[in-house]
C-alpha cells in the first residue's frame, strides 16, 4: 500500500506543478497573447465578478501545494487517515481537468471549457465525499491541509462553474432570451445561493460558501454603476448566505478550529 501512496503523492505532485506552470503562462502572456483574461473581456457576461475577485486562485493555489506537502509528511510518518487513499486519483484528475481548461479557453474552444471545467467540479465533489470532508470531528492539521484546500477550490469553482457556462452562452449568440440577461443573472446569483446554502446545511461545508459570498461581493462591486438589479440581488444573496454560515458556525462553535487549537487537537 505505501508503494501505491507514494505513486498518487508523486503524480498529485506532478500534475500540480504542470497545472499551476501552465496557469501562470496563460496568465501573463508568457507564449501567447492570448490570455485567459484576454478571452474573458471578449466573452463578458453580467454574472462575471469584478477583477480583484480572481485573486483568490493565490489563495487556492497556494492550499493546494499544502495539500500535496502534507501528503509527503503523511507517506513519511504514517496516514492512519489513509487520506492519500482516499484522495485516489481525483486530485490528479482536477489537475489535469484544470490544465485542459486552460488549453480550451485559451484557444477559444468555449464548448470544450464547459465540459472540462465540469469534470474539475466534479473531481473536487469527488474528493469532498471520499475524505468526508467536515463531517468527522478531525484535528487541526487535517482541518488546514486536507479539508480547506479542496473546500475553497470547490465554492470558487462552483461560482466558475456558473460563470463559464454563461460565457459560452454569450459565445453562442444567446443573451438571455425573452428574460433579458439581467433577469437571467439574477435567476442565476440566487440558484447559486441556494446552492452554498444546501453545502452548508448538509455538508458543514461553511468555507465553500464563505468563496460564494466574496464572489457575490465582487459581482456587486462590477455591476453597481451598470445594473443596479443584479447588485442589489448580488448583496442580498451575499447577506442571506453570511446569516446561514453565521447561524451554523455559531450551533456547532464547539467544534471550531479555534476551539480545536486551544484544546490542543493538532494532529
Amino acid at each position: 500500500m505505501n508503494g501505491i501512496n507514494k505513486t498518487l503523492v508523486v503524480a498529485n505532485t506532478i500534475t500540480l506543478a504542470i497545472m499551476l506552470f501552465v496557469n501562470y503562462s496563460s496568465s501573463t502572456g508568457l507564449f501567447s497573447s492570448v490570455t485567459v483574461a484576454s478571452v474573458s473581456y471578449r466573452y463578458d457576461t453580467l454574472f462575471a465578478p469584478a477583477g480583484y475577485a480572481f485573486a483568490i486562485w493565490g489563495v487556492i493555489f497556494l492550499f493546494c501545494i499544502s495539500f500535496v506537502i502534507y501528503q509527503w509528511v503523511l507517506l513519511n510518518n504514517g496516514d492512519r487517515g489513509q487520506y492519500i487513499q482516499r484522495t485516489g486519483w481525483w486530485f490528479v484528475i482536477s489537475n489535469i481537468f484544470n490544465t485542459l481548461w486552460i488549453f480550451c479557453w485559451t484557444n477559444n474552444q468555449i464548448g470544450l471549457s464547459v465540459i472540462c471545467i465540469l469534470g474539475l467540479l466534479i473531481s473536487l465533489s469527488v474528493m469532498v465525499v471520499r475524505l468526508r470532508l467536515e463531517l468527522d470531528d478531525e484535528p487541526v492539521l487535517t482541518v488546514f491541509f486536507v479539508w480547506w484546500p479542496i473546500v475553497l477550490y470547490l465554492g470558487w469553482m462552483m461560482v466558475a462553474t456558473i460563470a463559464c457556462i454563461a460565457a459560452w452562452l454569450v459565445s453562442t449568440g444567446w443573451h438571455g432570451g425573452g428574460a433579458g440577461e439581467v433577469l437571467w443573472t439574477m435567476i442565476l446569483i440566487g440558484v447559486a445561493a441556494l446552492l452554498f446554502v444546501y453545502l452548508v446545511q448538509k455538508r458543514n461545508l461553511r468555507e465553500a460558501a464563505g468563496v460564494g459570498i466574496w464572489a457575490f461581493i465582487a459581482i456587486a462591486v462590477k455591476q453597481w454603476n451598470l445594473h443596479q438589479p443584479i447588485a442589489i440581488a448580488a448583496i442580498a444573496a451575499s447577506i442571506f448566505v453570511f446569516i446561514v454560515i453565521s447561524i451554523h458556525g455559531y450551533r456547532n462553535r464547539d467544534f471550531s478550529l479555534f476551539k480545536k487549537a486551544q484544546k490542543g487537537e493538532w494532529r
